[in-house]
């Protein structure tokens, strides 16, 4: 008898979003380049909503701008909203380009989080909480999004070898069990 968990991609995104949770809290404050912070509430968007989960990824975007706007110093709701539409823009683009590739996967991050950087940063700056262009866009934006996207890969390098289903989070074929990095997943 075949028995499909529906649930395992569940539970792997909520271990996920807790983990990413308490590294966003206790330790991203204290690791910066030149002044940048990585975002994971956008690593745990971008990890979900690549799986192509286009019902759940307004939900989660949601949330997690939520968490990173209260969790922050930032204006409230700003993160929110952008998490929610890029989202459900990558969960809409993830579906049916990305499904089991973790380099298209990375190749469409990197454009997603500089936009989401450097919008959040010219906000900033209209409300005050950045003294420079310079500063909101080439000391916040710029080291923030190298920094979103090394956590990326290392979130969607495990997420890659993990044992769930390949409906976005898989194990992909190896011929030498765990000797190489398998690509199917993310």
């Amino acid at each position: 008898m075949i028995v499909n968990d529906t649930g395992k991609n569940k539970r792997l995104a909520i271990i996920l979003a807790i983990v990413l949770a308490i590294l966003q809290i206790g330790f991203v404050p204290n690791v910066a380049l030149l002044g940048g912070r990585a975002n994971l509430a956008l690593v745990l968007v971008a990890c979900v909503c690549l799986g192509g989960s286009v019902k759940m990824a307004p939900v989660v975007g949601f949330a997690s701008g939520a968490f990173y706007d209260l969790a922050g110093s930032g204006p409230i709701g700003l993160m929110a909203l952008i998490l929610t539409i890029v989202g459900f823009g990558l969960a809409a683009m993830g579906r049916s380009r990305v499904a089991d590739d973790l380099v298209a996967s990375i190749t469409l991050f990197i454009p997603v989080t500089l936009l989401v950087n450097v919008v959040y940063g010219i906000v900033i700056l209209i409300f005050g909480q950045s003294s420079s262009l310079v500063d909101a866009l080439f000391l916040r934006a710029l080291p923030g999004s190298v920094l979103d996207v090394l956590a990326f890969l290392i979130v969607a390098v495990i997420l890659s070898r993990s044992s769930a289903p390949a409906s976005g989070f898989g194990k992909g074929k190896s011929s030498h069990r765990g000797a190489r990095f398998s690509t199917k997943g993310l």
